[in-house]
């Protein structure tokens, strides 16, 4: 098990999170996920800046004495130094790292500039073997495009949707990427033969969204790419993607990152059920774990128990193994100063090891509270 390790960062003083090969992070608002999130995307973006590039890999040995933007990459938005430093602290720096077994990676910031930036004085790496310091990181923000009639045609340094999608119309349309990539077959949904990148995309949409497809076109005159959706009432005359909903928009970045992650790669995403109906919610958890099997580490922040019922569901099925599957779940208590995390378990019948008060209970509150009136 690895742990994402934070001190003196925000709402941390001194904090392990697990990772595992799928990770969920789970809980209510404002109690630390989005923090541990931005501590690992920040511990990312200072590898990519600081690190020489040796071997196909970040090579992170010494520190070449750049400081490293609190704003920007992978949307963070920070603020400056004086920010990250929890209200209690006694100290001005920071710490970052992934911990596994005897293996450290750790990254000390210094803070007392007050500017747009950290500085990085000290620096631990003895798990250079993390998916951490290969080219190929993917994120999705919570907040990505919706639909676009046309988007535009942007380099990228590896096949990437973009941070909030805004190159999946290019990626699903370019020719090259199309007949040269092909699909791993234990991605691929049963749905479809074809290994082809568009065939596949729309064998998952299927599964998402019964009926739904996508077809996309490149323009390299206009340096554009443009999806048009079909769905049952289109009857086979696509129509723009304004014309049709947010969901689709929403949920396509994911499904094109699913399939072309690289395997031990690090693929971090944000409420992927947003925009989406309770069953596709379920579905997309599901497709989540067979990203995950099939050796892409996966961490995900939501607040949907569909999404977590869909991971019970590939476990009871033996779509994903239940050791492969954490989910940590931040609150609040009294009694300490940073926020909780207590880490849940799947057993193989899909059950969890424990049901933390706070932890999707609302239905249940909700019932409660209707039963109190139907008795009057």
């Amino acid at each position: 098990m690895a742990y994402l390790k934070i001190e003196n960062f925000k709402c941390f003083y001194d904090a392990k999170v697990p990772l595992n090969d799928l990770t969920i992070f789970a809980g209510a608002n404002g109690n630390g996920k989005s923090t541990a999130i931005q501590a690992l995307l920040f511990l990312r973006r200072t590898i990519e800046h600081c690190a020489k590039w040796e071997n196909q890999r970040y090579n992170l040995t010494e520190l070449n004495g750049l400081n490293v933007e609190l704003n920007g990459p992978y949307c963070l938005s920070l603020g400056n130094s004086s920010y990250l430093i929890p209200k209690k602290s006694d100290r001005n720096t920071i710490l970052l790292g992934i911990v596994n077994e005897n293996r450290e990676l750790s990254i000390e910031f210094d803070t007392s500039t007050g500017e747009l930036w950290l500085t990085p004085i000290n620096i631990k790496n003895t798990n250079s073997t993390s998916g951490i310091f290969i080219q190929e990181f993917y994120y999705l923000n919570a907040e990505r495009i919706g639909p676009r009639i046309a988007q535009g045609i942007k380099f990228y340094d590896f096949q990437n949707a973009g941070y909030q999608g805004e190159f999946v119309a290019q990626l699903i349309s370019d020719t090259q990427t199309n007949y040269k990539f092909e699909v791993e077959e234990v991605r691929r949904s049963k749905k479809s033969k074809s290994p082809r990148l568009e065939q596949q995309v729309n064998a998952w949409l299927d599964e998402l969204m019964p009926g739904v497809s996508i077809t996309a076109s490149y323009n390299p005159e206009t340096h554009s790419a443009q999806i048009k959706v079909d769905n049952f009432f289109t009857k086979g005359d696509s129509t723009i993607a304004p014309n049709i909903g947010f969901g689709i928009s929403y949920v396509l970045p994911i499904i094109v990152t699913g399939l072309i992650a690289k395997r031990g790669a690090i693929c971090v995403i944000e409420n992927p059920e947003a925009h989406l109906h309770p069953s596709a919610q379920s579905k997309i958890g599901g497709f989540l774990a067979m990203v995950a099997k099939a050796g892409v580490k996966i961490v995900v922040e939501t607040h949907s128990d569909h999404l977590v019922n869909g991971i019970q569901i590939a476990c009871a099925k033996n779509d994903i193994a239940p050791e492969q599957v954490t989910i940590n779940f931040f609150s609040q208590k009294e009694d300490i100063i940073q926020p909780d995390i207590e880490s849940i378990a799947i057993n193989a019948k899909g059950e969890l090891s424990k049901w933390p008060k706070g932890f999707f209970d609302q239905s249940q509150s909700d019932f409660a509270e209707l039963f109190k009136f139907r008795k009057v």
